[in-house]
């Protein structure tokens, strides 16, 4: 079995909210994922032109989420597929929380396959079935995000996709 966070949000279509800076308790830097996952960096991964079909705040329990989703324009030729990649950052009140949140669906993937990752953040894994989808989810400090590509295509680029994962943990 597979598990995997849900990447779906509410609202749908390019009905883009304004970005907002998600705030913790204690003094750090500002957060703004909605800045470090882009449409460029989504065509990059695709291999092709896009749109935002996804995008969400909310701000639950001690945890700060923001998720979105971009969709290729058009179906690949030669797979037939429509690829999308979808991204959720999520910044917990503590570190704690974000170490209970990775190790949680580490665990739940690890029967599956899994390569951990040393070189991104504190904590990262990388996980796929070389056919259906690429998933990446990287813990640093008290933030965690996941990047999954999902319908992988002829034009999906595995290498865009871990210089994109890269970009945003440098961000973190």
């Amino acid at each position: 079995m597979l598990l995997l966070p849900v990447l779906s949000c509410g609202q749908s279509g390019n009905q883009a909210r304004t970005p907002r800076t998600i705030q913790s308790n204690h003094a750090q830097r500002a957060f703004r994922p909605s800045r470090l996952f882009t449409l460029k960096d989504a065509e990059e991964i695709l291999g092709e032109k896009a749109y935002r079909s996804d995008s969400a705040w909310n701000n639950k329990a001690g945890v700060s989420t923001y998720s979105c989703a971009y969709t290729a324009n058009a179906t690949d030729e030669k797979s037939g597929r429509t690829v999308a990649v979808y991204c959720l950052f999520e910044r917990y009140a503590k570190p704690a929380g974000a170490r209970n949140r990775y190790s949680f669906i580490k665990k739940a993937n690890e029967e599956n396959g899994i390569q951990e990752l040393h070189d991104l953040g504190d904590e990262a894994y990388f996980h796929t079935d070389n056919n259906n989808f690429y998933f990446v989810m990287v813990r640093k400090g008290d933030r965690v995000f996941n990047l999954k590509v999902n319908k992988i295509t002829s034009r999906t680029s595995l290498p865009a996709f871990n210089s994109v994962a890269s970009k945003i943990t440098a961000g973190l």
